[in-house]
Formats: structure tokens, sequence, C-alpha cells
């Protein structure tokens, strides 16, 4: 994968330009307000308004080993000026497991139907091919149809469910296990 690539799609007759880039440390403030921002947006990811649980100085310290990885990787969204979305491939730490990664994908929801999503996904794939991973995973809550139809589009499928996963205030919510086989 390249290191940037743009992108102009249309969503409901509005072009919009989207560089899609990896991320770098000084992104760091950006990404937790990003984080920050979806939290807020839907009660389906692991985190809310709070957003990470990390400073900044943790936060480039991450991007900087998503950095100085071979297979793994951190990828921004850029519109307006800002970071809208983000992307990350991150294999499994151990041995035995290391042709596996948890991929996740999160967008400002003002942005969502721009087809941001659709790219971030594919750059995932494609990086996936290139780092020699055979083997996505993700959880997605189970009434969360937006990300479940979109992970199948691109070949993800459902492979189990795990109860009350996630909670939100006092609503628990079922996940779905997906995975994508990487030739």
């Amino acid at each position: 994968m390249s290191n940037y690539n743009k992108y102009v799609h249309e969503a409901e007759d509005e072009p919009i330009e989207t560089i899609i880039r990896v991320a770098e440390p000084i992104d760091a403030k950006a990404i937790l307000g990003l984080l920050r921002h979806v939290g807020k947006d839907t009660p389906y990811l692991s985190v809310g308004p709070e957003g990470a649980n990390m400073t900044v100085d943790q936060q480039v310290e991450l991007i900087t080993r998503y950095n100085e990885s071979d297979n793994n990787i951190m990828l921004v969204a850029e519109s307006d000026d800002q970071i809208v979305g983000m992307a990350t491939v991150a294999v499994i730490d151990n041995n035995r497991q290391s042709h596996v990664a948890e991929v996740g994908v999160s967008i400002i929801k003002e942005y969502w139907g721009y087809g941001i999503g659709s790219i971030l996904t594919e750059e995932m794939i494609q990086f996936a091919s290139y780092a020699d991973i055979k083997v996505l995973t993700l959880e997605v809550v189970t009434k969360n149809i937006r990300a479940i139809k979109l992970y199948e589009k691109y070949g993800f499928e459902i492979v189990g469910t795990l109860s009350k996963r996630l909670r939100n205030d006092f609503h628990y919510y079922d996940t779905y296990v997906m995975e994508r086989l990487i030739d």
C-alpha cells in the first residue's frame, strides 16, 4: 500500500475528496478527538464519548509502534482538512496466530454514506495481502446493520455470536465475530 491515496466520491450528488494515508505521530491528538467524536455518534463502538483511555503521548507511542511494524497499520481518512475516519489492522501478538489480524473502522457520522468505510476496508484487505496475513477478524454489534453490510460486501462472514459483549449505560449488546480469509 502506498503511504497516501486520494479519492473523490459522491453521496447524494455531493462530491467529497478524501485522502487515505498512514497515521503519523503528529495525528495523535486528532485521532483521540476522532475517537471521542465517534463514541458520541453511536453506541455500537467499544469507546464512548470519553474516547480512548489514552494520553496524547500514549497515542503517539501507539502510532509509532504501528509504523515500525511490517504487519500492522493504522490508516486515517482526511476530508475537509480534518481526520474523519480511521482503520486499523493489528496482528495478534502470538507466534502461532501471527497470521491473524484484528481490524476496525471508525468514521464520524457526518461522513457516513460517502464510501469512506469501503475505501478503508479495501485498503485494509490490500495491506493484509501484502503483509502475508491470512485471516482478518473483527467484532461488530449485531444491531449495527450498516457495518455488517459493509463487511459482508468485502467478503467477511459471520462465524459466531458473543452475548452481552458490549455495555453502554444499562444496555448490553451482543456482537458477531466476523472473519475474512485472505488468499
